[in-house]
């Protein structure tokens, strides 16, 4: 186990002081781009450069608390960028990076919300994207600014927070350190107020329960606009003085076998996928012959993003055991952005547990009656894990009274790493259940002590690990022509095939039309919604206005045409 312990530290910024004044040549990352090309980044590189960003913003008039939206892409100036704003005592928030097939002008206007929308006083973005970013933010009070550091850069004049007895940067651990906002965002959707207590805690609770050693090696694909990649594959390994290894997310999903390579070559023993990328691995990662191919050193492979489907793992595990991967490693999780990242987890060295009930008491009781495993009309739910320190986990019905073992419910927790609010919402509690607990709005169970995670309550979409807020996706497709405006429901289905939610979308029409105007309304709406939030429509329902179930006061329930699709469509196809 590392020594290094967050207990003393009273910001994110700090432990990185100390390792760039003990050992400024020590590893800090190993970055792989897009291309082929690897870059070794030590403590020392990633200071000098993230002190060039800190007097640059400060120059540019940023303050302390000011917002500042990091919008680079995967490169190694996003994680320059990221230090440079906490080392001023400003707030970091990572946009999403431009996808291959998104255009330049949805990503701006998109950008641009994102911008007003958080009262952000700066936006670092690529060079190739500054002179169309500071046109559009013409005649609002954010600025952009280009992306990059001087070649020549050297150690020299790097920054550093004041002594002691003088100004300081940072004056409590209740300082607001980042933002987290879904991946999509239009600025519609709410951003998580991150303390760095609440940080430095989950990252501490990180360490303990995956039993971190100065050994380990953490190989991370995941994009750092999405907290599961931030805080797990960049600022832990930062903070415990391990090797982290960043892969584009996008060069892993044209190749995910880069991934594999990656732990072979570096020795990787913690890494991170949720169902969708198990699917994924299995469905495009082929062999021929790579006998050296060497995925023994894996102990911790978590599964987290996603709800944690039994035959994913089952299939990963089938198709990459011959190659050194052990059963072992397949670990799993609970958490959301509210709580830093995690609230469970299950303790390293076993699978997590597998639990197998009754579909029709689980439906008609709302208990998790044990059932027959592999028979039909059993149900295998996977184990999310035990709280982790610090953290304590309840299941309570609709009246908030805690339940027994195996009665479904709802998620709340009690936890040191909770959020400070949202964003631009003053109102916000973020111990809305009182006496210090939380209500996630997921519905689960527990079993001596582990906790099992069964749907949520709530209607955020999951698609590939990345939150979709149904709202937002709702009031885009009712700006479609011929889709009438409050007449729309967008809401998850699970695709077991892909391992992921798939976006359904069922629409009102304005008037009658006939299959060619129906497919051109739909072509309009997929384009749109692609453009706007980067994601594909998996299903869209074209009705007619009067065929969408709303409640008795007039608002449209997801709930409710979740169920009739399902009746129609899934029910139909069996």
């Amino acid at each position: 186990m590392t020594k290094i312990s967050t207990a003393s530290f009273t910001s994110l910024v700090e432990p990185v002081f100390d390792r760039v004044k003990n050992d400024p040549e020590q590893l800090a990352v190993i970055f792989i781009g897009s291309d082929e090309e690897e870059q070794k980044i030590s403590v020392g590189k990633l200071h000098s450069a993230a002190s060039f960003y800190a007097r640059t913003l400060k120059e540019s008039g940023i303050k302390q608390g000011d917002i500042v939206i990091i919008a680079t892409g995967h490169c190694p100036d996003l994680l320059f960028a990221f230090w440079g704003t906490l080392y001023i005592g400003a707030v970091p928030s990572i946009f999403s990076y431009k996808g291959p097939m998104s255009t330049k002008a949805s990503y701006i206007e998109r950008l641009k919300k994102m911008a007003q929308n958080s009262n952000a006083r700066i936006v670092i973005t690529t060079p190739g994207l500054i002179s169309t970013l500071k046109e559009s933010l013409t005649g609002t009070d954010c600025r952009a600014l280009s992306a990059g550091v001087p070649a020549d850069l050297t150690n020299e004049n790097s920054f550093f927070p004041r002594e002691k007895g003088k100004e300081q940067m940072f004056t409590s651990g209740e300082q607001i350190a980042y933002i987290q906002y879904t991946s999509g965002t239009t600025g519609k959707q709410k951003g998580v107020k991150l303390s760095h207590r609440a940080i430095l805690g989950f990252v501490q609770a990180f360490a303990r329960a995956l039993k971190i050693q100065n050994s380990d090696v953490i190989v991370n694909w995941l994009p750092l606009y999405h907290d599961f990649g931030l805080f797990a594959g960049f600022i832990s390994p930062l903070i415990f003085e391990l090797p982290g290894v960043l892969l584009s997310p996008f060069k892993w999903l044209r190749n995910p076998k880069t991934l594999l390579s990656a732990v072979h070559k570096y020795r990787g023993t913690i890494s991170f996928l949720p169902n969708s990328a198990h699917n994924h691995m299995v469905r495009y990662v082929s062999f021929n012959g790579d006998s050296d191919l060497d995925l023994s050193s894996l102990r911790v492979l978590i599964n987290g993003a996603e709800p944690i489907l039994f035959e994913s793992q089952e299939t990963f595990l089938t198709h990459f055991a011959p190659y050194g991967l052990k059963e072992t490693a397949l670990s799993s999780g609970y958490g959301m952005a509210e709580n830093t990242l995690g609230v469970t987890f299950n303790p390293v060295g076993k699978r997590a547990p597998v639990d197998w009930i009754s579909i029709k008491e689980m439906q008609s009781s709302r208990r998790a009656i044990p059932a027959p495993p592999r028979r039909e009309g059993s149900k295998a739910n996977v184990s999310s894990g035990v709280p982790l320190d610090g953290m304590a986990v309840a299941v309570v019905d609709e009246k908030g009274r805690r339940l027994p073992e195996r009665h479904i419910g709802e998620i709340i927790f009690r936890s040191g790493s909770l959020f400070s609010g949202y964003h631009e919402q003053r109102d916000t509690n973020p111990q809305a259940a009182g006496n210090g607990w939380y209500h996630s709005g997921d519905l689960g169970y527990l079993v001596s002590g582990e906790l099992y995670v069964c749907g949520r309550k709530k209607d955020m979409i999951i698609v590939g690990g990345n939150n979709i807020c149904p709202e937002d996706l709702e009031a885009a497709a009712g700006n479609v022509p011929g889709i009438e405006a409050g007449a729309v429901a967008a809401f998850g289905v699970l695709d077991e095939e892909m391992g992921t939610e798939k976006i359904v979308m069922i629409c009102g029409l304005e008037r009658p039309v006939d299959e060619t105007g129906k497919l051109e309304i739909e072509r309009s709406l997929r384009r749109r919604i692609f453009r706007e939030f980067d994601v594909t429509l998996g299903e869209v329902h074209l009705r007619g206005k009067r065929s969408i179930i709303k409640t008795q006061n007039g608002k449209i329930t997801r709930t409710g045409n979740r169920e009739k699709y399902k009746q129609e469509f899934i029910s139909q196809a069996k």
